[in-house]
């Protein structure tokens, strides 16, 4: 089956839960060009889901009304922080963005994604779809934007020259992260957090600027970590969150007919992400350390799961630091509203 035939069935089926036809509301579309940009354009998810999403999916579904010039992050050279602003300006009409990227309202944004909170992708889905109408409200007040999807990326592990054997072995060692929160992780267990774009990482590697990089696993395969690290440490940090996001003028400029076709797209392009990534995850694993590999030669890292006094002390790091230093960063109400919605359902406080 072709991609588009795919997504057309995934969208079909989203349709008529929702009691109407995708087929009927093409006909009600008029002509639009959009400008997107994506995410990194060597990943999979720009591979084979955004880059078809947008130059084939919804130009097949709206019969050629709707057309779009996307664009990959990595290929207008744009930096992560850099996207919600244009998106506001509208320079773009759809965006790809990261929670850990976001700077205004960032500490409800980044709630959905605090590293060492979601256990397993089903988590991650979960606190997505519970948060997501906080995270709206702050996209729509200080970014003139609103969410239409999310998306994951892969396992998020640690990438380490030399040995390590467990949590212990973290210690002392400058650990890449990617947001301010994966940064308390590693300070709680003894690291030293160090911010660096995700293309640095690999000269950062070979030049000893860091020992370790936290980052999902098939990325960091295809990003070739693998050439120059010895350990795939595979401790539970979280999978990496992301959104897709419609600049406000421009959806207020679709009709009601429009805008309903797009959300239908969009939800088969949310459902088919969550699987594909879910199951590239393992693969990314087994392609840094030996295993069967379709992305590539499978290379020759060392794999180290963690130990059950590993997981007490990533435990032990989330509650009495992680989530107590991002309650400092949000409002009280903030702070209660997580409680309430994610919190409670697992078994997680924030703050005192």
């Amino acid at each position: 089956m072709t991609t588009a035939k795919l997504w057309r069935a995934a969208a079909l089926g989203i349709a008529l839960a929702a009691g109407f036809s995708g087929a009927a509301t093409a006909q009600d579309i008029g002509k639009h060009q959009f400008n997107v940009v994506g995410t990194w354009g060597f990943l999979t998810n720009w591979q084979k889901l955004e880059q078809p999403f947008w130059n084939e999916v919804l130009k097949n579904e709206s019969k050629g009304q709707i057309t779009a010039s996307a664009k990959a992050q990595t290929e207008v050279n744009l930096k992560g922080t850099e996207i919600l602003r244009l998106l506001k300006q509208g320079v773009f009409d759809f965006a790809a963005a990261l929670p850990i990227y976001v700077d205004e309202g960032g500490a409800v944004i980044e709630a959905v994604d605090i590293a060492g909170v979601s256990r397993s992708f089903e988590m991650s889905k979960a606190i997505a779809d519970t948060w997501v109408p906080e995270m709206q409200k702050v996209m729509e007040q200080r970014h003139g934007a609103m969410i239409l999807a999310t998306f994951p990326f892969p396992e998020q592990v640690f990438f380490c020259k030399g040995e390590i054997k467990g949590v212990e072995d973290l210690k002392g060692k400058k650990v890449r992260v990617q947001g301010t929160s994966q940064g308390d992780f590693v300070t709680a267990v003894g690291g030293s957090p160090v911010t660096i774009p995700f293309a640095e990482v690999l000269p950062g590697l070979q030049k000893g600027v860091v020992d370790c990089g936290i980052t999902g696993s098939m990325p960091g395969y295809k990003a070739k970590w693998h050439e120059v690290v010895d350990t795939v440490f595979r401790l539970p940090v979280g999978y990496t969150l992301g959104f897709w996001a419609v600049n406000l003028k421009t959806w207020q400029k679709l009709t009601p007919a429009e805008q309903t076709f797009l959300k239908t797209q969009f939800k088969a392009l949310e459902d088919r992400s969550w699987k594909m990534i879910a199951a590239e995850s393992d693969e990314g694993i087994a392609c840094n350390t030996g295993g069967t590999c379709s992305a590539g030669p499978a290379a020759k890292a060392k794999l180290v799961n963690p130990s059950e006094a590993d997981i007490k002390a990533r435990e032990k790091a989330l509650n009495a630091v992680v989530l107590a230093n991002w309650a400092k960063r949000c409002t009280p109400d903030c702070v209660a509203k997580w409680n309430e919605l994610v919190g409670k359902k697992f078994g997680l406080k924030a703050g005192n």
